[in-house]
């Protein structure tokens, strides 16, 4: 492949203590708890909307904040819910404690927690690169209609979902399985919710409803698939979002690496004419759906999985169902230990029996000493990653990372070397892991 070498002088814009790339349910929540502690925070997300997975990808609904009908996650994230709540903007189902989410008042309740915090936002913005010297990021680069801006800060977290920024910096990262497949979510209006075909699928509030695939449509389809008419397909999930009419769907798949232009460019392709497919099928084949419309689809296909870094602990499976205590852990793991097949609509799917932990070293690359990984990034294995990829564990995760760049910036140290007595105790003060 032929390089070009480009030389331009770059406006510098901005001056932080803590810098988060990636807005999405770790990176919001990241910068409010930096913003809180007193720390002159930006964020920079690619959007023009905060969310992430939830906003941008239709991905519904919230897990990980309870495990057998008791909530473990509070605080920031807990509050973010609770504020949702206020406006008839979430439904919290248990025993199951799956959270259905109205998505337009997920944006402007995470951007006004994120704006009342004073966090400086650069959205519609891309990471492009980053400048290091001394063993420390000193500047990121950053892509926008503006062109090239670059702003600097005293610590950043990578919260982009990719590892972009830690990839960026020369952070080991974990090689690559077989990657979880991609699946582009849509809203369905017009269908017939209220039929015994579709209501227990949709709410898991313990009244006969399970968070799991409707039986009756998934062998529909599984036919479909075997006689030709259908190229692949997963769950089908569905999910009510706390308005009338309208349902979250999740049934398309497709191999692919999220992290690569090419490939997600190829997989989107065919996930956008699968969902049609789908659509097709069902309303063909059941009354519930005979009316209905496709009226939104994800910005892009939901990931599950890319890279994930080295960290100075990489948290295993093992550990999970182990149920290892740490020294200072940063959240809980309730979900199951679910690994989607890319090749077929099977999965596997292995339940916790307790609430394991997550050591705040899985967070800590091995590489600059001012730079933490917040999200779906941080060092796991698969099959604990498979876990922790959820919406209420990752808020936890991010949480507990602007606190850990705070401390730093605070002890004018590395981020590994904030002594975790005192990391332990802002976060038990904050009553972040119940």
């Amino acid at each position: 492949m032929q390089s070009l070498k480009l030389t331009k002088s770059v406006p510098h814009v901005g001056s932080y203590d803590v810098v988060v790339c990636g807005g999405g349910p770790a990176g919001f929540v990241a910068a409010i708890a930096a913003a809180r502690m007193g720390c002159r925070t930006a964020l920079v997300e690619r959007y023009g909307f905060l969310g992430g997975t939830a906003t941008a990808r239709l991905v519904m609904p919230i897990s990980g904040f309870y495990h057998n009908g008791e909530r473990v996650i509070g605080s920031i994230p807990w509050e973010f819910i609770r504020r949702l709540e206020e406006q008839h903007g979430a439904i919290v189902e248990l025993p199951k404690g799956h959270i259905s989410a109205n998505i337009e008042l997920y944006k402007l309740i995470a951007q006004r927690m994120v704006q009342e915090a004073g966090v400086t936002l650069y959205t519609n913005t891309y990471l492009s690169h980053c400048d290091i010297g001394d063993g420390e990021i000193r500047h990121i680069f950053m892509e926008s209609k503006n062109g090239t801006e670059a702003i600097r800060a005293r610590c950043f977290i990578d919260a982009t979902g990719d590892g972009d920024l830690c990839l960026m910096a020369g952070v080991p990262m974990q090689e690559k399985p077989e990657m979880q497949p991609l699946s582009l979510c849509f809203v369905l209006e017009g269908v017939d919710v209220n039929t015994p075909l579709l209501r227990d699928s949709i709410h898991h509030d313990g009244k006969g409803g399970r968070p799991s695939a409707n039986a009756e449509i998934r062998a529909f389809l599984l036919e479909c698939v075997q006689q030709g008419k259908l190229r692949q397909f997963g769950g089908p999930w569905f999910n009510t979002l706390v308005y009338g009419g309208g349902i979250a769907v999740n049934m398309t798949r497709s191999a692919g690496d999220g992290a690569d232009r090419e490939s997600m460019t190829q997989a989107e392709l065919q996930l956008r004419e699968d969902m049609f497919t789908i659509v097709s099928l069902l309303k063909q084949r059941y009354p519930e759906f005979q009316n209905c419309s496709i009226v939104s689809s994800g910005v892009n296909a939901g990931i599950r999985e890319t890279r994930r870094i080295l960290g100075l602990y990489t948290l295993t499976g093992d550990d999970l169902q182990q149920n290892r205590h740490f020294a200072c852990p940063v959240g809980k793991c309730t979900h199951p230990m679910d690994i989607h097949k890319a090749d077929s609509s099977q999965q596997t799917l292995v339940r916790l029996n307790h609430a394991p932990e997550i050591p705040h070293t899985a967070m800590i690359p091995q590489g600059p000493r001012n730079l933490i990984a917040a999200g779906r990034c941080i060092s796991a294995d698969r099959a604990a990653f498979a876990s922790l990829r959820v919406q209420g564990t990752l808020m936890s995760i991010g949480e507990s990372a602007g606190i850990l760049a705070a401390l730093a910036c605070r002890e004018k140290c590395s981020v590994a070397n904030v002594p975790e007595e005192i990391l332990l105790q802002k976060l038990q003060d904050r009553q972040l892991v119940l």
